[in-house]
Formats: structure tokens, sequence, C-alpha cells
């Protein structure tokens, strides 16, 4: 039996976001940790893999240089949706008061998750492959050759025209598509398959008829986590700026270490928002037993679409 996805209301995506936003007040130590643990082990996968750059500083060719890179980045793409995914599971533990710690961010190497959640990488560098191509059609044959120009003639401080698409239209919904349907993919099919129980082939295809049936609601929440995100985004590099000012005023040091301490505290805050958004999201649009939403309208709604 397939499994229903519900139509909520557009006022959902505001309340995702609230109750995302009072997580803490449930065992934040876990979540909040769980979190902070999640940006180290991202930033020791890039470490690692771009390791070679440091042992190899002067004498690693561009092609080298390049390939490193990508492998990083790679490995980066498959690792988060596993990440993620743990981080939802500790957050699920904590909203249902179930013990939980900041280590069972690798729940999903527990529960034989981790594979159909890194595939979800792949999906995404395809999206993105797929994306390319069509802005490379929409953008005219001529477009990339001269925007390396206008590049380099800006690293050189000689002025160039800026090169023009021949259907710009079509480049910004390209681009709309891919960022909306990308991170739907990541961010809702990740629940589905840790919590859901299905497979990455259902987990993409309910992922998609979920954005697409309730995309007015995805795309209020997305609206105002991005405007949030670039308000306390804006507020927290003023303020690294004073951190690093009064920090310098001890040792250089210092306030280069606040001024990490900041970022580490605002990226965990950030994490938090949006996996919890998510998770609220799959909820009231997915779940059923002891997730389900309370809310009657949601359960006594007759009209439901089945994906």
């Amino acid at each position: 039996m397939s499994q229903p996805i519900r139509k909520v209301p557009l006022t959902h995506g505001a309340q995702w976001l609230i109750r995302a936003i009072n997580l803490g007040t449930r065992n934040p130590r876990a979540i909040f940790g769980a979190a902070l643990l999640l940006i180290a082990v991202l930033y020791l996968v890039l470490y690692l893999f771009t390791m070679p750059l440091r042992l190899g500083a002067d004498s690693i060719s561009m092609d080298s240089f390049i390939s490193t890179l990508v492998l990083a980045v790679l490995a980066a793409v498959l690792v988060l949706p596993v990440l993620l995914g743990g981080l939802m599971h500790v957050i699920r533990e904590a909203e249902n008061n179930r013990p939980v710690r900041a280590r069972d961010l690798f729940a999903p190497l527990r529960l034989h998750k981790a594979l159909p959640l890194a595939l979800l990488g792949l999906i995404q560098i395809a999206l993105a492959l797929i994306c390319g191509s069509l802005l490379l059609w929409a953008t005219g044959p001529d477009f990339w050759s001269q925007y390396q120009d206008m590049a380099r003639g800006a690293i050189t401080g000689r002025i160039t025209n800026v090169p023009s698409a021949e259907q710009p239209m079509l480049v910004i919904l390209v681009q709309l598509a891919y960022y909306y349907f990308s991170t739907a993919v990541v961010l809702v099919s990740v629940p589905l398959i840790m919590f859901s129980g299905l497979g990455i082939s259902d987990a993409v295809k309910r992922s998609l008829g979920a954005s697409l049936w309730n995309l007015g609601s995805y795309l209020f929440a997305a609206m105002l986590f991005m405007f949030g995100a670039m308000i306390t985004g804006l507020l927290v590099s003023v303020a690294s700026l004073l951190l690093m000012q009064l920090g310098s005023l001890l040792a250089p040091t210092v306030g280069q270490l606040l001024v990490m301490a900041l970022f580490a505290v605002y990226g965990t805050a950030f994490l938090v928002v949006m996996c919890g958004t998510c998770y609220f999201a799959w909820r009231d649009v997915f779940a059923q037993d002891e997730d389900a939403p309370t809310a009657p309208a949601a359960a006594a709604n007759p009209g439901h679409f089945e994906a």
C-alpha cells in the first residue's frame, strides 16, 4: 500500500520553522551536541581528502589540484545525507521523550540506513549535471568563454563586457527548479528513508510528489528559513568583527578563537533549525502512529494524495 501524502495549509510552513526554533527545550545537550558533532565529522572528511594539497603544496599540478577538490566535494556530498539523517534521528527521539545522546548521530550506520542515504548525494550530483547541461543550452555557445574572459579580466584589473545569456528567463527558471527540487530530494527523502522505512527509489518518488503537492507550504518554509538565515548571518558577521577586535586586544589568536567559536555556534543552530523544520514537515505530511501530527484537521481530512 502506498503511503499517503497529506495536503497541509500554507501556514504550516511557518509552524514547522517555529517548532524547530524551540527544539532546544527538549534535551538540548543531545540535539546541539549532535549538530556540533556533524560539523566536526564533515570538517574531518574535507580535511582528510584535501590533505594531498597540503603535503605537496609546492609541486602539485593544476589537474591534481582540481581532481583532489572534486574528490573532497564528492565525499562531502555522500556523507552529508547520512549525517543529516542521524541528526533528524536525534531530534525525533528527543521530541518523543526517548533517551538519546549526541553520538546517536551515527544511528544510520547502526540501522543500516547509511547506503540509501549516501545514494541521495549521487542523485543530487546527477541533478546538478542535468541542470548544468540545461544551462549550457540556455546561455548559448559563447557565454561561458566570454564569462571566463570576464573573470580573467577582473583578476588582472581589465574591465570587459559582461556576457548575457541567450534565454535569461529560462536560465532563472532552471536554477530555481534545480535549487528547489534538489533540496527537496535530499531533505524530504532523508526522513522517509530513516523513519518511514522506504527504499531510495520510493523515497525519491514520495519526496518529489510531496514537493509538488505541498508546493506552497514548502516554499513558504524555505523562504522564511532563508530570510532568517540571511538576517542572522549578517548579525553574526558584525559580531565576529567585534569579537576579532576585542580578542586582538589580548592576542590575535584569542580573536580568531572567539570568531571560530561564534561561527561554530551559528552553524550548530543553523543545522538544528534546518533539520528540525524538515522533521516537522515529514511528521505533518507523512508520519503515522506515534509521530503523527496532533492537529485533528490533518487526521480527519479525507482528501489526501496517494503517491
